[in-house]
C-alpha cells in the first residue's frame, strides 16, 4: 500500500479518537481528510466514518456501537450520522453485513469494507463505484447473481438486498424483467424469488435452485410462508404458473424451485439462452447418433414408410408444407405407427429420421404420468413448448417421437361426481395434445400397441395412419439372414415357416446366438437355434383351483 495514503489514514483515525467530531478534530485533519475524501467522493464526516470502518478491515465486521465509542459520542448523537451511513452504503463504499448469535440476528447495524474498495484506496486510486444505470440484460443479470452470491456468503444482509435490488430495477426499466415484473403485480419477495431463478439460467445455465438457499434472500419469516404455500401450490408464483417443482426424480420435489417455460417466454425475450445441455441430454437424439439399420415390412407396410419418407426429405416437406398453407390448410404431419411389441414400430421412427437428416425428440408417454397428479399437465405443456421453439428456430425441423402413447390414445373418459383425480388427468393431457396436435407446425409420430379402444378425436388428426402387421414368411427370412449371417437360405427360411416371431423377436435370438458362441466357442447349429426359439416364449402354466 502507498505509504503516503498509509499515513494520512493513520492520521485521521487517530485526531478522530483523541478529539471525536469537534471543530478542532475538523481542522487539524483537514490536510487528510480533504486527501481521502478526493479518492472516496465523501465530505470529512463520510470521510472519517469510512476510515474508522476500513480500521478494522480484516475483522469479520464493524457495528455502530464500535464506530461510535471510536468517535467518543453516544449512541443518541450517533443517530445524526445515520444519513452519512447511508451515503457512504449508496456509493457502495461500505456493505451492511448480517450477524448471528445463538442463531439469532443481531440487532446492531454491522459493516464491513469491500475487496475493490480497498484495492483502489491501496493503489491511490478514485474510487468509482460501477454504474448499474441502463444495463445490458447480461450484465443486469450478473451483477444480480453477483449480489446473490453475496447474500449466500452473509456478506449482505436481506434488508441491504432489497435496498441494492431495488435500486437495480428502478435504474433499468429497460430490462424486460423489470417491465414484466409490475405488468404481473409482484410482491416484493416474489420479485426476488422469481429474479434469483432467471439470474441462476442466465449466468449460471441453471433453471432451478434449492429451496434452502432462498432462506438468507428473502428472510426467515418470509421463507416458513413460502415453503408452506409453495408445497401446498400456494405461492403467487406457482398460480401464475411463473414457477413450478422440479422433476428430477419422476415426482415432484420441493427441494428445488424450477422456473417455468411461461416464465421463461415473458421474463427472459432480451436474453438469448442457450439450449439447455439437461434438456437436450433427456430428450434429444442427434440423427449423428442414429445408427442406419435394415428393416423389413411387408408390402403394405413398406409402401407406406417409403412414401413417408419421401415426403419428410427437407425439400419436398417445405414445398408441401408451403402448399398446404397457401390453401388455408393445417400444414403440421402426425402419423400414428400401430402394431404388436416387436414389430420395429420405434426403430423404424430412428430409421425415417436417419434417412431424412432429422433429430428426434423422443418422449416417453409413461414418464409424464408418473408425476404427482396435476403435475402432469404443465411437463406435457413445456415438452410441446420446448419442442415448438425448435420448430420456430429454423433448420431442420425435428421428428417429435411419442412412444408407446397407448396411455393417452384411448377413449376420453365420463367425468361425473365420482370421478376420481386420476380421470381429470387422463382428459386433461388428452385434451392439452389434441389442441396441440391441431396447432401443429412439425412432424409428430407416435406409436402404439392397441388401436381398438382409439379415441376417434385422435383418428381424425393423423395424417399417416401406418399398421406394423408381423413379417411375412419372405419378411421374417430376410430379418434371419440379417440377424444371423452364418444362416444358409434354406435354414432361414425353415425358422421363418417354424416360429412366428416379431422383428424383435428374432433379433432376440440373434443376441443368445452371440452369447452361446463367446461361451462355447463354437457357432450354434440349427437344433440350438430352434432351442432358443423354443425358450423364447413364455408359456403361463394355468392352476387348479380346488381341492
Amino acid at each position: 500500500m502507498n505509504m503516503n495514503i498509509i499515513n494520512k489514514l493513520e492520521k485521521v483515525i487517530d485526531l478522530a479518537k483523541e478529539k471525536g467530531l469537534c471543530e478542532e478534530y475538523f481542522t487539524e485533519a483537514n490536510e487528510p481528510l480533504d486527501f481521502i475524501g478526493k479518492l472516496t467522493g465523501t465530505n470529512p464526516v463520510q470521510t472519517t466514518i469510512f476510515a474508522i470502518i476500513l480500521e478494522k478491515f480484516g475483522d469479520y465486521q464493524v457495528s455502530i456501537d464500535e464506530i461510535a465509542d471510536a468517535l467518543k459520542c453516544s449512541r443518541i448523537q450517533f443517530i445524526k450520522y445515520m444519513e452519512d451511513i447511508e451515503v457512504l452504503k449508496k456509493k457502495r463504499l461500505i456493505r451492511e453485513i448480517t450477524t448471528y448469535r445463538d442463531h439469532r440476528r443481531d440487532n446492531v447495524m454491522n459493516f464491513t469494507i469491500p475487496l475493490d474498495v480497498v484495492n483502489s484506496i491501496r493503489k491511490g486510486i478514485e474510487y468509482q463505484a460501477k454504474s448499474i444505470e441502463n444495463l445490458i440484460p447480461q450484465d443486469f443479470y450478473d451483477y444480480a447473481d453477483d449480489l446473490f452470491t453475496k447474500v449466500k456468503e452473509d456478506d449482505i444482509e436481506t434488508t441491504s438486498l432489497f435496498e441494492e435490488l431495488n435500486e437495480l430495477f428502478t435504474l433499468n426499466e429497460n430490462i424486460n424483467f423489470v417491465r414484466k415484473k409490475k405488468e404481473y403485480n409482484l410482491c416484493d419477495n416474489s420479485s426476488i424469488i422469481l429474479l434469483s431463478l432467471c439470474t441462476a439460467l442466465v449466468s449460471r445455465d441453471d433453471d432451478k435452485i434449492e429451496t434452502s438457499d432462498l432462506q438468507n434472500i428473502i428472510g426467515n419469516g418470509a421463507f416458513r410462508s413460502f415453503i408452506r404455500d409453495f408445497k401446498q401450490k400456494d405461492h403467487e408464483l406457482c398460480k401464475k404458473e411463473l414457477m413450478n417443482f422440479d422433476f428430477e426424480k419422476g415426482l415432484f420435489d420441493t427441494e428445488y424451485c424450477l422456473l417455468s417455460q411461461k416464465a421463461k417466454d415473458e421474463f427472459l425475450t432480451d436474453v438469448k439462452l442457450a439450449e439447455k445441455d439437461k434438456f437436450k441430454s433427456r430428450y434429444i437424439i442427434a440423427v449423428d447418433k442414429l445408427p442406419v439399420k435394415d428393416l423389413y415390412y411387408n408390402e403394405k407396410t413398406r409402401n407406406s414408410i417409403d412414401e413417408l419418407t419421401t415426403l419428410l426429405f427437407d425439400d419436398n416437406f417445405k414445398n408441401v408444407q408451403a402448399r398446404l398453407s397457401e390453401n388455408g390448410l393445417r400444414n403440421g404431419f402426425a402419423c400414428i405407427f400401430s402394431g404388436s411389441p416387436g414389430t420395429g414400430k420405434t426403430e423404424t421412427a430412428y430409421q425415417i429420421a436417419k434417412k431424412t437428416g432429422r433429430d428426434i425428440m423422443f418422449v416417453d408417454i409413461s414418464e409424464t404420468k408418473s408425476c404427482w397428479f396435476g403435475e402432469s399437465e404443465k411437463l406435457i405443456k413445456d415438452l410441446f413448448s420446448q419442442y415448438r421453439k425448435m420448430v420456430e428456430g429454423g433448420g431442420t425441423i425435428p421428428i417429435l417421437l411419442f412412444n408407446e402413447a397407448d396411455a393417452v390414445l384411448g377413449k376420453r373418459r365420463e367425468i361425473s361426481s365420482t370421478s376420481g383425480g386420476v380421470d381429470q388427468t387422463e382428459n386433461a393431457i388428452q385434451n392439452i395434445i389434441l389442441q396441440e396436435m391441431e396447432d401443429l407446425k412439425g412432424i409428430l409420430i407416435a406409436t402404439t400397441n392397441m388401436t381398438a379402444n382409439f379415441d376417434k378425436a385422435f383418428e381424425r388428426r393423423f395424417l399417416y395412419k401406418i399398421e406394423f402387421e408381423k413379417p411375412d414368411i419372405e419378411s421374417k427370412r430376410l430379418i434371419w439372414k440379417n440377424n444371423i449371417k452364418t444362416l444358409s437360405d434354406k435354414d432361414a427360411l425353415k425358422l421363418a415357416g417354424q416360429f412366428d416371431f416379431s422383428g424383435g423377436q428374432i433379433e432376440n435370438i440373434s443376441r443368445k446366438s452371440i452369447v452361446s458362441f463367446i461361451l462355447k466357442g463354437s457357432t450354434p447349429t440349427l437344433s440350438d437355434l430352434e432351442k432358443f426359439c423354443q425358450e423364447e416364449t413364455i408359456t403361463i402354466k394355468e392352476k387348479k383351483i380346488g381341492f
